[in-house]
């Protein structure tokens, strides 16, 4: 470890006060394996961003924003703009949020409700009695807290902790709640509505309709403001009191709405397909998702919040939008941020670049797994579907639907970069690597759709519809081989001394190490065989119902149990782990390929491909999901790139020192901000991740003068 000395501080000189003198010391600890602690794994998102989760609820104040969605998800915004994920224990699918005084409540799945006073972590409330119904809504007077949800179920809170059931006198499940005006209004299935002003005690509304509905809120000012539910069907009714009647507001659409907002220029509704506008005073809405120009993604929108003059807009793969407000009907519509949300079918990692293929003749790549970028390439994205991706360090393919192969060739470019120097322009050369980044076509082929793709020194084997099988020296002239079956062939690996393709209907072929002869292997399963890998000498097969066959030698092979019966979809190999993805968030481990154990990630959309590097493993699917784990932490230090320290006194009052720290690392470390008075005694004054593909981070800590030590150490340490 070494001492560094920061700074000599000097303070207590204003209003004649006497001067003293302190040495500022930092203890920057260039060997952290000591620290290293054992801990769960972490997932981050890489694309879409801020998150991939569903947003089912927004909750925004002036301080903070909140967004809760699946897999126990909620993320929170404060000042510097970046969601960050809270720690709530839970993977339930989560569906409400509201805030009772200055406590967070969150609701969803299985009963399940949290409470947190920081918004950071989360605790379980205590149900009387416990139930398995979820909980679709929850809402909070100045007094008292109601969660909705299930068979009518509906619970009472006067401080978010301890929760009692209450008699609603229905068994709809109920699906929104809100309060407003003096009263409690619940929604739910069958159009019903419920209100109560007690909270305890619950009467039935007429609402006129039958049509689920999914949502009610209470918009505008207190007493003056009107309460609006929100169906299927298109549903859209108002009630300024929550009782009957309540008046349709014909919002034009049969498509299902789920949620509703209000601000200074109008009316919000947002669901399946649907965001329509309609300006305050006015009683016409307004499809903007069918404007000719400045439309939103026809998306699924499930939740939405007004303020002022503009919306933000939340739905299905965290999909953000933000929209301000123009003049009259028009609202000027952004993606926050712009993230591709095209399923990705396959990843493959060469040279140090991770290269994800899928719809909209989507190519995506990265360097670290972080930061993804879209790649150019020269086919329609409208109809171009590309289903697989491999080679090896000096040539990759792309294949896809209708004999698509594109090409992309390892080597080094020029490329012009333009700068100014004050008001001169300066021309640069850039050089970089062409592997995964520049794409050409190949002249066609085949008219079959392709998928399966390998390649090794000296051979690239591609496979796909009606069991075509195609080989090649150098990626560029193909021969057709004859292959022994009509499946649909959706994978191909490259052994030292085998080839296995693997597709539909459970077939799985075998060639020698030249790909030129192939036989059929059967294993008596018609279940489609969807991905082979070879992995740390072994070829691994999985596919649907849960099926996983390994094999040393692709003649052998053993049937795997498991323990799921979704589909399989791909295979990685990291730190002596086999890894396997699957639909609805499926990822399975094993250290042997014989007992496999379940893991949580944070979503439930599928995931189709899998790879990984220098200690990381990244996971790709539907609707553009990336996600990434260090599985192997990076145990680099983090250090202290700057120290800021200012004392600031105010007349007839307490000085306060504050001090700003800017720590340096690498992307997603965690690591503990510690201080000492004598180096031998350590406190932790903060738990850090470095969230910035940037790797740095600063914090800003403020102390009363008369409380801060004249003498005092710091480090870091991390936490693998």
């Amino acid at each position: 470890m070494a001492l560094v000395p920061a700074r000599v501080a000097s303070r207590g000189a204003a209003h004649g006060r006497p001067r003293r003198f302190c040495v500022f010391t930092v203890l920057l600890l260039l060997n952290l394996a000591a620290c290293a602690q054992v801990h769960p794994d972490r997932w981050r998102w890489s694309n879409p961003l801020p998150h991939g989760n569903n947003v089912l609820d927004l909750l925004v104040t002036s301080d903070v924003a909140l967004q809760v969605g699946d897999g126990g998800t909620v993320y929170v915004q404060r000042a510097d703009e970046r969601w960050a994920p809270a720690l709530t224990g839970v993977t339930n699918y989560l569906r409400g949020a509201a805030i009772l005084g200055q406590r967070l409540i969150v609701t969803g799945e299985n009963g399940c409700i949290l409470w947190s006073d920081d918004w950071k972590s989360f605790e379980p409330a205590q149900l009387s009695p416990p139930t398995s119904d979820w909980f679709e809504g929850v809402t909070a007077s100045p007094q008292r807290a109601i969660a909705v949800g299930d068979n009518g179920s509906i619970y009472s809170s006067t401080n978010g902790l301890n929760w009692s059931k209450v008699t609603s006198g229905t068994t709809e499940w109920l699906r929104g709640v809100a309060f407003g005006n003096g009263a409690y209004v619940a929604v739910g299935e069958n159009g019903k509505i419920l209100r109560s002003t007690s909270g305890n005690t619950w009467n039935s509304i007429n609402s006129g309709t039958t049509a689920h509905l999914n949502r009610v809120r209470y918009l505008g000012s207190a007493g003056s403001g009107q309460f609006i539910a929100v169906g299927d069907r298109g549903v859209a009714l108002s009630s300024s009191t929550g009782t009957a009647p309540w008046i349709s507001l014909a919002s034009g659409t049969t498509n299902a709405l789920y949620d509703v907002a209000m601000n200074d220029a109008g009316l919000l509704l947002v669901g399946d397909e649907e965001i329509r506008f309609r300006p305050t005073g006015s009683s016409s809405w307004t499809n903007h998702i069918a404007l000719p120009t400045n439309a939103p993604p026809a998306w699924v929108y499930l939740s939405a919040y007004g303020n002022g003059g503009s919306f933000l807009v939340a739905g299905r793969t965290g999909l953000l939008l933000k929209g301000t407000n123009l003049s009259g009907a028009d609202v000027h519509w952004q993606l926050s941020p712009d993230s591709s949300h095209a399923w990705l079918w396959d990843v493959t990692v060469q040279k140090g670049i991770y290269v994800a293929v899928g719809d909209l003749a989507t190519i995506q790549t990265s360097l670290d797994g972080i930061l993804w970028a879209r790649e150019v390439v020269p086919v329609p994205h409208t109809n171009t579907v590309l289903l697989g991706v491999g080679g090896h360090t000096n040539l990759l393919l792309a294949v896809g639907n209708a004999g698509t192969v594109l090409v992309s060739y390892a080597g080094l470019t020029n490329m012009p970069v333009t700068n100014y120097a004050g008001t001169n322009i300066v021309v640069t050369n850039s050089t970089f690597e062409t592997l995964g980044l520049v794409w050409s076509q190949l002249p066609g082929f085949t008219t079959n759709s392709l998928q399966g793709v390998a390649g090794a020194e000296g051979l690239f084997v591609v496979t796909g519809e009606a069991g075509r099988i195609f080989t090649s020296l150098d990626g560029t002239n193909w021969t057709p081989r004859v292959s022994p079956t009509t499946n649909f062939l959706s994978s191909i690996a490259i052994g030292p001394n085998a080839c296995v393709a693997v597709g539909e209907k459970g077939t799985l072929l075998r060639a020698g190490p030249d790909a030129a002869q192939w036989v059929a292997v059967g294993l008596g399963r018609t279940d489609w065989f969807y991905r082979v890998r070879w992995l740390a000498d072994h070829f691994v097969v999985v596919g649907q119902n849960g099926t996983i066959y390994t094999s040393p030698d692709a003649t052998n092979w053993t049937s795997r149990t498991s323990g799921s019966t979704r589909w399989l979809t791909d295979v990685a190999h990291l730190n002596g782990q086999w890894f396997v993805t699957g639909y609805q968030g499926t990822l399975l481990t094993s250290t042997n390929l014989e007992n496999w154990t379940a893991l949580p990630v944070p979503t439930i959309k599928s995931l189709y491909a899998a790879a990984s590097q220098s200690g990381q493993l990244v996971l790709a699917g539907l609707e553009g999901v990336i996600l990434r784990n260090s599985v192997i932490p990076d145990m680099s230090p983090v250090n202290f790139l700057a120290y800021n320290r200012n004392l600031v006194t105010v007349a007839n009052t307490n000085s306060s020192v504050y001090e700003l720290f800017l720590f340096g690392g690498r992307p997603d470390q965690f690591f503990e901000f510690q201080s000492s008075t004598n180096l031998a005694t350590w406190q932790t004054n903060a738990v850090l991740e470095l969230f910035d593909p940037s790797g740095t981070i600063y914090l800003l800590r403020t102390r009363a003068a008369t409380n801060t030590p004249c003498s005092e150490y710091y480090r870091t340490c991390l936490s693998p």
